[in-house]
């Protein structure tokens, strides 16, 4: 096979290739196919955005026990097996005619999917060496960016001429010749010989606080504080526990590193707030503008083209330059983005789609790869599994709590303004809101950077290429 013929490192990046490609095509056709979902299942968007809200808090839940499993047994088994999973979750949610079936079915999906992400990241990390990791990464946001390009327009298209269970089953070969792949050719990784057991308490622990606080945000009649309190109990709990436990689920030690602390709780804002695009835009253009499904789907193309094109340059820049200004780049034309989203009408919708779909593409192919890179670059290599993890779970959560927390703002929103507007003026100006409120947030933390960035530079001198 050619595959075979290829250098260790990119016979490493072409297999977890695969895996990102397959998990970020079944999310970013899913995006285009929940109208058809809810329209077919008859639900509503409250109730259908759990096709991919109990994906995401099972990802969630799991990610860093699956990385510290790989760290012990290895991480290219878990990887490997992930795929399996995963494919016999497409199958399950193909097969699936009942939103709770769907739903159980895309949970066991998510198991897969977390084996994978929780892995795969620290493969590539420890594969190639430190002054090529950020291009490595940036290589890997392509291949993000591929998947969300080809998802949408392939989602339509399947979607124009069959009914939405066709969208899962793409994933079986797939998934099928990544396993085979993975099986046959990933390298045995170095094993972290200090972890001597796990923390299941805490995993479930974990599950449940994550799992209230989405339920507790995803309410028709606005937020639970019952569940916000409970969950907050759970949080104390669970962080009551990892203090004790033998074997904690969180290592405490990376969170005395500032590069670990900062890369995250900025990718928390990033993430949390970009679902508000993917997942309420196709929304709009089905349902006020009439857009079809396949041109819906063209149209979201437009920012993981972009991503695309920006996602190996910034990688490459972050090795040479570092990965702070990047970064605050990236901040910046994210705002933006929402900017230009939240004067969405009905007179010239196309070029402001378009524009801020481009503008969004940029932040997010500017922001995944210096971040992901400063972060696993500030790790020992042993704990590379850990970090990649940890990186994917503040991902998956932020993507949980955006999708939640902004169709909770859009549906009170759009109940409040359409007793006094009719329906398509009163969806305009709740996602108007709704992207106010995400350039906000994305605005916010860009002046925290900034102003961080400053102090360090003042207290400490310009800070070396390879840091934040």
């Amino acid at each position: 096979m050619i595959i075979y013929k290829l250098e260790l490192k990119w016979r490493v990046f072409l297999i977890v290739a695969i895996g990102i490609l397959i998990s970020t095509l079944d999310g970013s056709i899913l995006n285009i196919a929940n109208p058809s979902i809810a329209r077919e299942l008859n639900i509503h968007i409250e109730d259908v955005q759990w096709v991919a809200t109990a994906y995401l808090l099972v990802i969630t839940s799991s990610l860093i026990f699956f990385g510290r499993l790989g760290d012990k047994r290895g991480s290219n088994r878990i990887y490997t097996w992930g795929f399996v999973l995963f494919t016999l979750g497409s199958l399950g949610c193909s097969l699936s005619r009942t939103l709770l079936l769907l739903v159980a079915t895309r949970m066991f999906q998510g198991l897969g999917a977390s084996m994978m992400m929780a892995t795969g990241i620290g493969i590539v990390s420890n594969t190639f060496p430190a002054g090529e990791r950020g291009r490595a990464l940036g290589l890997t946001g392509t291949m993000v960016a591929l998947g969300n390009l080809l998802g949408p327009s392939i989602g339509g298209l399947l979607l124009a001429k069959f009914q939405w269970p066709v969208i899962f089953l793409i994933n079986i070969p797939i998934g099928l010749i990544g396993f085979y792949l993975g099986y046959k050719y990933l390298p045995t990784e170095n094993l972290n010989q200090e972890i001597k057991g796990y923390d299941i308490r805490g995993t479930l622990l974990l599950a449940a606080t994550v799992t209230l606080i989405i339920l507790a945000l995803s309410g028709s009649q606005g937020i639970n504080m019952w569940l916000v309190g409970t969950s907050g109990l759970l949080l104390f709990l669970f962080c009551r526990w990892e203090r004790r436990s033998p074997y904690p689920l969180l290592d405490f030690e990376v969170f005395k590193n500032k590069i670990f602390v900062y890369g995250n709780l900025t990718a928390v804002a990033v993430y949390a707030t970009q679902t508000s695009v993917f997942f309420l835009l196709p929304f709009y253009m089905e349902s006020v503008l009439g857009f079809s499904p396949a041109y819906s789907g063209l149209m979201m193309t437009i920012a993981p083209v972009t991503m695309a094109i920006i996602a190996p340059l910034s990688g490459y820049f972050s090795d040479k330059l570092g990965s702070s200004w990047i970064i605050a780049l990236a901040l910046l034309f994210l705002t933006a983005s929402f900017l230009v989203l939240s004067t969405l009408g009905t007179t010239m919708t196309n070029l402001t789609i378009s524009g801020g779909l481009v503008l969004q593409g940029i932040g997010l192919g500017m922001f995944g790869s210096p971040n992901t890179s400063s972060i696993l670059g500030s790790m020992p290599r042993e704990k590379a599994g850990y970090g990649g993890g940890f990186i994917s779970t503040t991902r998956n959560l932020s993507y949980s709590l955006g999708i939640s927390s902004s169709v909770l703002l859009f549906t009170a929103l759009l109940a409040k303004k359409q007793t006094v507007l009719i329906y398509s003026a009163a969806y305009i100006e709740a996602s108007r809101t709704v992207y106010l409120a995400a350039a906000s947030i994305a605005g916010l933390v860009l002046l925290l950077w900034l102003t961080a960035r400053a102090n360090r530079i003042l207290l400490n001198g310009e800070a070396k290429p390879d840091s934040q």
